[in-house]
């Protein structure tokens, strides 16, 4: 007979999901486009290995004259090609700039505007699929999860290595991390290009490859190895540059050492900047100016004269069809940037007088007005609410507005804005796709602000000037920091502070309402959550919280109709959904948690933790062998969700064979984690010794 713990027992197991965060991992070894049959074609019989080093400053390359940390590595790539010191991003952000690069077009054409929930227009060409189209091997090799395959840059790519998981060191939980170090970036490289050897593509005449390789190490946070922490500890962003040149190095002669160089065109470049405080901006993204736009760019390769230097501004899309002319290729009829092989080869000025630039993150993530800038030799406008323009010859740092005395320059220049950006009446209403838990805590960890997806958005000039929020940067800048260091309580006084001075900022209450949960206040959540809603900035990020927080609170039929508001905004979030089909699965509602599992499955048909509802559901319904199929699948889809062990052992036990369920809960003690499962910890130690007792 089942003894009434028992049965308490399945119940805990199933309900031990409700807030639980499931790590998950997308990754493309071998991203192939099929529909596309190969065609090779009359090229340049030379190799392709481009490098981005991410969120990398020009003036920290000793070469463009930085004296902080020493890059040898970069340098010596420069003393034997061409240096550009005037080279621009079109974005102060990861995805969207490598959209740029790759595609050569404006945001407004590739479409991947803002890192998470937008991605590449399919209609683009990029590098990638012209190269494979003439018959290159094609891969690349990426270190952070803001570039996962999901957003479309893989196109084009033989191999797209966006692996994230790593091994970790004892006592950390395995799974996906947002970014993995330079080295092993290096290391699958130059595995992948001895691969490629072993078959003769590289050395073999007309077998060759483009190679994509992105370092991520520069990017906040700053986390560099030893010796670099120790040698840079007052500048640990310094250290990463100094780290990723030493990578770099590794590649580089990695290269030379399998007999590569002299038929390798290399081009290295940073993405974007790094404001590093300048203009009261810490890291990048909000902001227009030089800080995080300036980008160093380098090009060495056969035919290049060494030690070289152009001073004509260069711009990001100018890439693909510099690359694609090089080769003797077409860039198609998309490319809005130009070549500068003639500059490079014939020394010719190029039409890359106007550089357009945009971020909408302000927008998208933090309820500002988005920015656009134009930027000349001699001057950069950037359109905001109260628009700037900057002489740059006598205020390089960009100090001093001078619009008042300007005029028919700033006219000019935003007719220039508007030629990129499009008539008013095209703009509508911006388009987002939806994007998952684990993606938004991605993000989050990288120290991008973003609290999920919002009700519509318009990129019509509206929402306060992000220069004019510059005190609640800081106070977000400020109390991230404590809460990634579990000072929630600290946090408490700058955020509440800043809510009140800026009402329509999603991400302060998305903040706020963290702090109140992690420390238990959740009636507090509850009233901040239904603040920023009368304020029509609610999130299905916040939705979801609201829920939690309301079943914090054992308020179940709230706790349902936030989760569902949640997932009627964002069905991509699949931890909500989960949560969701939990309190369905509690309040007895069977129906209503198949459907949800069942739109689970649809969207991930590997997810593990929907396998294990599924379980608790025939339980309920007292199906044990179609839930005993259900657990194996999760086990199967996720050695680790530890909460699947304990019903495998509750149906081992009740079938009459407990040497079976024993092994089933030592695997969960095995699994567990102390935080998500104290409670149930001991009820299975004591499990386990009255089954031992017992035999």
């Amino acid at each position: 007979m089942e003894s009434p713990f028992r049965i308490r027992f399945i119940a805990a197991a199933s309900l031990t999901l409700m807030g639980l965060s499931l790590f998950l991992i997308h990754c493309s070894q071998s991203q192939k486009e099929g529909s596309q049959p190969r065609v090779v074609s009359t090229h340049r019989d030379v190799n392709v290995l481009l490098i981005t080093v991410d969120t990398l400053r020009a003036d920290y390359l000793s070469c463009y004259g930085g004296k902080i940390v020493p890059t040898s590595n970069m340098d010596a790539l420069a003393s034997r090609g061409v240096r550009f010191a005037q080279a621009f991003a079109q974005v102060p952000l990861t995805a969207p700039s490598h959209a740029c690069i790759l595609t050569g077009t404006y945001p407004p054409v590739h479409k991947l505007r803002d890192n998470g929930g937008f991605i590449l227009d399919s209609g683009v060409p990029t590098l990638a699929s012209i190269t494979q189209q003439a018959g290159f091997e094609t891969a690349a090799f990426v270190a952070a999860a803001v570039l996962d395959h999901y957003y479309g840059l893989n196109r084009g790519f033989n191999s797209y290595i966006d692996e994230m998981t790593t091994k970790r060191g004892k006592g950390a939980l395995p799974g996906v991390v947002p970014e993995v170090r330079a080295e092993i970036i290096t290391g699958r490289a130059l595995n992948w290009l001895d691969t490629q050897l072993q078959r003769g593509v590289g050395r073999t005449p007309m077998q060759n490859f483009f190679l994509w390789v992105h370092y991520y190490d520069p990017h906040f946070p700053y986390d560099p190895p030893a010796p670099y922490r120790t040698r840079y500890a007052k500048n640990l962003y310094g250290g990463e540059v100094a780290y990723a040149d030493a990578q770099v190095g590794v590649l580089l002669k990695g290269l030379a050492d399998r007999g590569l160089q002299e038929r390798t065109l290399v081009v290295l470049m940073g993405d974007h900047g790094e404001s590093l405080g300048e203009h009261g901006e810490y890291t990048h993204g909000v902001f227009l100016y030089d800080s995080t736009l300036h980008i160093p760019l380098i090009m060495a390769g056969p035919g290049l004269a060494p030690k070289r230097v152009i001073t004509q501004q260069l711009r990001t899309i100018d890439i693909m069809p510099t690359i694609v002319q090089w080769l003797g290729l077409s860039p198609g009829d998309k490319a809005q940037g130009v070549s500068i092989v003639p500059a490079l080869t014939q020394g010719k000025v190029m039409p890359t007088t106007f550089a357009y630039s945009e971020t909408i993150y302000p927008k998208t993530n933090l309820g500002w007005s988005e920015l656009r800038a134009v930027r000349t030799p001699e001057y950069k406008l950037i359109q905001a609410p109260t628009p700037e323009l900057y002489q740059l010859e006598t205020d390089p740092g960009e100090s001093r507005n001078v619009t008042h005395q300007y005029s028919e320059e700033v006219a000019q220049l935003q007719k220039k804005i508007q030629e990129v950006r499009g008539a008013d009446s095209a703009q509508g209403i911006l388009e987002r796709q939806p994007i998952s838990s684990e993606t938004l805590r991605q993000l989050q960890s990288l120290g991008y602000a973003t609290a999920g997806a919002g009700r519509d958005l318009r990129l019509d000039m509206s929402g306060p000037d992000p220069k004019d929020r510059v005190q609640v940067l800081e106070i977000i800048e400020r109390s991230s920091r404590m809460i990634n260091q579990h000072h929630y309580r600290s946090a408490l006084p700058l955020l509440q502070g800043a809510v009140h001075s800026d009402p329509t900022n999603p991400f302060l209450y998305h903040l706020l309402g963290l702090c109140l949960q992690q420390l238990g206040q959740f009636q507090q959540a509850v009233q901040i959550f239904q603040q920023a809603i009368a304020n029509k900035v609610d999130t299905d990020q916040m939705q979801a919280e609201l829920g939690n927080s309301y079943l914090q609170l054992g308020d179940l039929q709230r706790a349902v109709d936030a989760m569902e508001t949640a997932a009627g905004m964002n069905m991509a979030d699949l931890q909500n959904l989960t949560n969701l089909a939990t309190l369905y699965l509690q309040l007895r509602r069977p129906a209503d948690a198949e459907r949800t599992l069942r739109a689970i499955l649809a969207e991930d048909d590997r997810y593990a933790e929907a396998y294990n509802l599924l379980g608790t559901l025939e339980i309920q319904r007292g199906q044990a062998e179609l839930a005993r199929g259900h657990f194996e699948k999760a086990v199967e889809y996720d050695p680790d969700l530890a909460e699947v062990y304990v019903n495998l052992g509750l149906l081992a036990e009740n079938a009459g064979q407990p040497q079976q369920a024993v092994a089933y809960y030592k695997k969960f003690l095995e699994k567990a984690d102390p935080r998500k499962h104290g409670p149930l910890i001991p009820k299975i130690k004591a499990a386990i010794s009255s089954i031992e007792r017992g035999q």
